[in-house]
């Protein structure tokens, strides 16, 4: 992985200092080649709650609808509850939120690990 990025199964993850909205997180990911984080396992949901430290980030998770969707269109299902029903949802202690995509927080990135 990139300087400055965790790695694990597979995937790099990039933890921002600088605060957006949902949507600037999201274009300040691709720029590094990234996305908004995508947390499919528990695993990866449990290495996320580790290294957030006290910090709140923007996840790449949002609400169509009733449903909710990682960036990848896949849709979420995870044994985390997420609480409030807005559009995006970040990463807070032990639990995803939601709340309205406009609030600035800092956000994480997270794209594959390139081969070897």
């Amino acid at each position: 992985c990139p300087h400055g990025w965790v790695g694990y199964n597979g995937a790099c993850y990039y933890f921002s200092r600088d605060y957006s909205t949902w949507d600037q997180g999201q274009e300040q990911c691709s720029e590094l080649g990234a996305s908004l984080a995508i947390a499919k396992d528990e695993e990866a949901m449990d290495l996320l709650f580790r290294l957030r430290g006290n910090g709140d980030f923007w996840l790449g998770l949002r609400r169509r609808g009733e449903r909710l969707h990682w960036g990848d269109g896949s849709s979420y299902s995870s044994r985390f509850d997420v609480l409030g029903n807005s559009q995006c949802v970040y990463l807070a202690d032990r639990r995803f939120t939601s709340e309205n995509c406009s609030m600035e927080r800092p956000y994480v990135c997270s794209k594959a690990q390139a081969p070897l």
